[in-house]
């Protein structure tokens, strides 16, 4: 229904606006047994162009270890801690970035798996920090946090266009933004931000909240919740 209302409002609205977008789900809800959902983004863009969606959120520091083999056993062994990392990246275009936009446009903006720039805690050395900037990056796209996703944006008409953005079971809660630019022959003529969030509800933000805020407390009824469950289970097997 809202994407219905913002179709028709597009149709029925003076061509004024050069870039505008709305998403199907402006806060997406998180319940137990989620196992990840699809936003759907429409769009106008007057007069047609190229079309990149920058999808991203919420920030924390993170840490990318490296496995070291000690006598045969792989262990944790050096690593690095960036700050204010991306928990989630989505790009989608209507054809590659790299045909869109000039490179300098596109590390501007961080447009792309390759302009993301991390910053780590304390003094390192470049080559260290490329390397573990590398390590980082695949490490989110094998969890299917980061992704780009070209030719996904497609026109339904000569200014209405449309995407889907997918989000993991993993996906972190938070704040988001969704970042449309409008380029024509390589010149960026808008862009435009919306915001949504991610929260948990039910029983799932309970036990969140639970465990944010009490984690001592937490800690132990997980201990007694699977000591009481192992006798429940021997007082079962004794019965049979």
């Amino acid at each position: 229904m809202r994407i219905f209302i913002f179709v028709l409002f597009v149709l029925i609205s003076p061509a004024h606006a050069k870039l505008d977008i709305d998403i199907s789900e402006p806060n997406l809800e998180i319940t137990t047994g989620f196992t990840g959902d699809t936003l759907t983004l429409f769009g106008t863009a007057q007069p047609k162009g190229d079309i990149i969606i920058l999808v991203k959120g919420p920030r924390k520091d993170t840490t990318v270890r490296r496995k070291a083999n000690v006598m045969g056993l792989w262990l944790h062994g050096r690593s690095m801690t960036f700050r204010d990392v991306w928990g989630y990246y989505n790009i989608a275009s209507s054809k590659p970035i790299a045909d869109i936009a000039s490179p300098d446009i596109l590390a501007q903006y961080n447009m792309g798996l390759n302009s993301l720039v991390f910053i780590p805690k304390g003094k390192e050395k470049q080559s260290d920090i490329s390397r573990f900037t590398e390590a980082l990056i695949q490490n989110k796209q094998l969890s299917g946090l980061y992704a780009l996703t070209p030719n996904a944006v497609d026109f339904l008409n000569d200014s209405l266009f449309k995407t889907t953005i997918n989000m993991p079971a993993n996906v972190p809660l938070g704040d988001y933004e969704i970042e449309a630019f409008l380029f024509r022959n390589g010149q960026l003529i808008d862009q435009e931000t919306h915001p949504f969030n991610i929260a948990q509800v039910g029983i799932a933000a309970n036990v969140h909240d639970f465990a944010y805020h009490r984690p001592f407390l937490y800690g132990i009824s997980v201990i007694l919740l699977a000591l009481l469950s192992s006798l429940i289970a021997i007082v079962l097997l004794r019965r049979e």
